[in-house]
């Protein structure tokens, strides 16, 4: 297992770049329509891009194991929690639940799980899996809910096959297919167009996290609003889906020791900043997704330490 100090630096290096983002919404130099340019830059050009490479490359034999099934049990166990939660006790609407359920279950695959998954686990492709998950199921019905919901607000009609039909025509979701596509049929691309793609797939995230630092500069203080929900989205995130994770992969289904390892570090991982663009993107409860962003990217480097060390002794 890798050394405190190797995990710690996949966290210092996505923190020094939201600071620079905070740093430039200081002194002027972005404000919160440089923000939503960002989040749109990335939204349309950045994360397809980075999916399709990651998805090309991707080891499928990996992907389509048992270990999806516990990662995806994880996942939808926590987010109904949240859903029942939400619908009861805070009685949020619609779009509020998206966002919230993404804040709650939805990992920071990219940014936060491939240096995790390179240090820790010593294998980038435990990846794959869980980011399968969140752009096949989570991300198309997520955001087409947020679409649907920002087409009745804006007056514009919708209809049974445009609703359908939102997930193909969203850029992220056709970046994973492609990707997918690709992988599987094993085509060879030029290396002119795959290195132009990786370029290209490089500014997603920068600029989400550039983004997110100008929203912290900008915006009310994290906590501010509905603590509570905030504190019980958070704890989902860091707590109960790694753990649900591993009393799955460990008791249920008894995975080996490496592969509950890394289900239940992937679990761990902090809320991805995809949810602040979806949430920016919807106009949706953007504060709720930068709280959870940034609370759990700080409660994950306790929490991922402690349960690989979890692992380790059960």
């Amino acid at each position: 297992m890798a050394s405190v100090e190797d995990v710690l630096s996949g966290f210092f290096t996505i923190w020094f770049v939201i600071g620079i983002g905070w740093l430039l919404a200081q002194f002027r130099v972005l404000d919160a329509h440089s923000q939503r340019v960002l989040s749109q830059v990335s939204f349309w050009v950045g994360l397809p891009a980075l999916l399709f490479g990651s998805l090309r490359r991707a080891e499928l034999g990996r992907i389509f194991s048992q270990n999806v099934i516990v990662s995806l049990l994880a996942i939808f166990i926590t987010l109904a929690i949240y859903l029942l939660l939400a619908s009861t006790v805070w009685q949020r609407g619609a779009g509020h639940k998206v966002i919230g359920g993404f804040a709650s279950c939805y990992v920071n695959a990219n940014n936060m799980g491939l240096p995790i998954a390179a240090y820790v686990l010593h294998d980038t492709s435990w990846v794959a899996p869980i980011l399968l998950i969140q752009v096949v199921f989570l991300q198309p019905v997520g955001l087409s809910i947020l679409d649907a919901l920002s087409a009745r607000r804006n007056g514009q009609k919708t209809s049974a096959v445009r609703n359908i039909t939102l997930p193909f025509r969203n850029p992220m979701t056709i970046g994973v297919i492609a990707g997918l596509l690709v992988n599987l049929t094993g085509v060879g691309l030029p290396e002119l167009m795959t290195s132009t793609i990786d370029l290209v797939g490089g500014i997603a995230v920068p600029a989400m996290l550039i983004a997110f630092g100008v929203s912290l500069r900008a915006g009310p203080l994290p906590g501010y609003g509905n603590l509570g929900e905030t504190i019980t989205v958070s704890v989902l995130k860091v707590l109960v889906q790694p753990l649900l994770a591993f009393a799955l992969a460990r008791f249920v289904f008894g995975l080996d020791p490496a592969t509950t390892l890394a289900v239940t570090v992937m679990a761990g991982l902090p809320t991805a900043q995809n949810v602040f663009i979806f949430a920016m993107r919807g106009e949706e409860s953007v504060q709720l997704a930068r709280d959870a962003i940034f609370i759990t990217s700080f409660a994950s480097i306790p929490a991922v330490t402690g349960l690989a060390a979890l692992v380790h002794l059960i």
